[in-house]
Parts: structure tokens; sequence; C-alpha cells
């Protein structure tokens, strides 16, 4: 939200006028203002303080539109008060509106816009500065990202070549799992700038392709079909990749143990908006957990789900349906 010091009223003002037209509105709003407070003063005291409501509004135009509309509150301003608040009301050298203290009052106006001009200048010197090394900062940022993206594909690009070359079935498994994992975190890292919050992921997107990467790299087939819900969503880049990782392992453990008999049956991954955040869903209507499964030894593929669940600051809870189910509850 911009201060009052940065903020450019007559360039806001002048849509379809000129810029000097601008200006001069922003002068009649502040001596409308103070016309204003000065009727409600003279009501409650008549004719007190006739300069008192100068020097504020100078210094409020100045600083929203620069010396000129300044100089025009400041001198219609005293006019005012010389001609219309010090009774007898006219142009009279009487009480507070002896030459000599219109003099001062006049010099210290000035000095008041001019102070008021320099800091209003350095003000939008240092904001221009500041929204300058923002956008150095965001464009290193963005190619930071962009090789970050270009060695997760050199990464993923080895290790497929690994797997060509590997004739051994379980070396072929866990480089399978590997690849899915490289990806996972390399599509957060494609869709880190792909929604219109900049430094977070687009969830419908990332998951959404995340899946269809999972359903061809695991050769589901026609047998076993995966189906991805997502709620609009937007989450930070470490949540994102942590989500991505705990369907990666699930929707990878689903397809190789639920469905180990070539039986057919349906994955389905859901990321629902909760009462309290958001809401991950894994679940298949394959042959189920075994009855051992909370007691039993953990296994790899476990201990990641739930190092994962915990990096994305959510809670895990594993039940039974007519196959597996796993739910992570995430806070918003």
């Amino acid at each position: 939200m911009p201060s009052l010091k940065t903020i450019d009223l007559p360039a806001r003002l002048a849509v379809g006028m000129p810029y000097w037209l601008g200006e001069l509105v922003t002068a009649l709003i502040c001596l409308a203002c103070t016309g204003l407070l000065r009727f409600a003063l003279d009501a409650l005291t008549p004719g007190v303080a006739p300069f008192v409501l100068l020097f504020p509004a100078t210094l409020v135009a100045t600083l929203l539109g620069g010396w000129r509309p300044g100089a025009i509150t400041f001198g219609v301003s005293e006019f005012w008060a010389w001609y219309y608040v010090i009774p007898p009301r006219g142009l009279e050298f009487k009480g507070e509106a002896q030459p000599a203290n219109l003099i001062a009052i006049a010099v210290a106006g000035a000095v008041m816009i001019v102070v008021a001009q320099l800091f209003r200048f350095g003000a939008r010197r240092e904001a221009d500065a500041r929204q300058a090394k923002l956008a150095e900062r965001d464009l290193m940022l963005r190619e930071l990202e962009h090789r970050t993206r270009n060695n997760f594909q050199t990464v993923a690009g080895l290790i497929q070549m690994q797997l060509r070359r590997a004739a051994d079935e379980p070396a072929r498994d866990a480089l399978r799992q590997a690849l899915a994992r490289v990806l996972s975190i390399s599509d957060a890292h494609r869709n880190l700038y792909a929604g219109e919050e900049v430094g977070a992921v687009d969830m419908v997107v990332y998951l959404k392709e995340l899946c269809g990467n999972l359903a061809g790299a695991l050769f589901l087939g026609e047998l076993v079909g995966l189906e991805c819900q997502v709620d609009a969503a937007a989450l930070d880049r470490d949540r994102a990749v942590a989500v991505g990782l705990i369907v990666n392992e699930l929707v990878t453990n689903a397809a190789k143990h639920a469905f180990a008999d070539g039986g057919a049956g349906q994955i389905r991954v859901a990321f629902d908006r909760s009462a309290h955040g958001y809401r991950l869903t894994v679940e298949d209507d394959g042959k189920g957990l075994p009855p051992d499964f909370a007691t039993r030894r953990q296994g790899l593929g476990r201990g990641l789900v739930e190092a994962f669940t915990r990096q994305a600051g959510g809670s895990l809870t594993v039940g039974q349906g007519p196959g597996a189910r796993f739910e992570v509850d995430l806070a918003a």
C-alpha cells in the first residue's frame, strides 16, 4: 500500500486530461477540506487562529501532488484567512494580518513547500530504487529457476539413460521410482510461475500434469485408471513439492501392490478444500492394505510419505475402503 509521500494524486486524477489540471484538482480538494474545517472551527470559536490550518493543508497538498498544488493551496489559504477569517472581513492590515506577519507566514510556507517537495522527491527516488532492486531480484530468481529446471531435466535424462541400459528388474524398478521423484520436483519448479501469484504453485496444473506423467511412467494402461480431481489452490513451492512427492509415492505404491495380480481397478487422487485448509486423498479399489500394515516394519515408501507429510505441515490418516485410502490434512 503506497504511503502519503509516494502518492502522485495528479497522475491518478489526470486520466484523459492534462497533468496540470490534475494538479489543480489536487489543490482544490485540499482547499475544500480546509474550508470545511475552517467553517467548523469558526462555528465553535469565530476568528480564532486564522492561519492555523494553512500549514497542514499546504503540507498535505505538497506531499500528494508536488510543489505546485502546495503553492496554490498556500496562496489561496493565506488570502482566504486574511480576507474572510479575520474580522471585520476585508483586505485590511489588522490583528494578525500585519504586513510583517503576512511576510513571515509566506516565508514559512515557502520553506515548508521546499522541504516537503525535497522529502517527496527523496521518498519517490527511494521507492523507485526499491522497485528496481525487486525487479532485478525477481529476474535473477527466474533465471535461477530456469537453470534449476534444466538441471532436473539433465538428471532425469541420465536416469532414463541408465534405465534403458539396466537389465536387472529390481534395479529398473528403483530407477523408475527415482525418475518419478525427480520429475515430480521438476514439475513443481516448472509451474512455479504458472499462476498469478508469484512464488506459488498452481495445484490444479501441477497435480494434473503430475498424474498424467505418472500414468505414462507406471504403464497403467487400460486396466488401471488414474483419476485426478483438484480444487483451485496455490501453495508455496516447498509445500507443493512435498504434496507432489506424497502423490508420487502413494500412486506408485498403489500401482505396484494394489493390482499386483493384473486385475482392473481405479486409483483416485483428490485435492480438496476443507474446513481448516486442504485435504489430499489418494485411494484405490484394489486388494487393500495387509492386516498388519500398522505394526509391520516401515518401508522406504511409507517412511517417505510420512516425512513429506511433516514437511508439508500436515497429518496423515490411513484408512480402509474397498482398497487402500490415505488422507493428508493440510492447514491453509
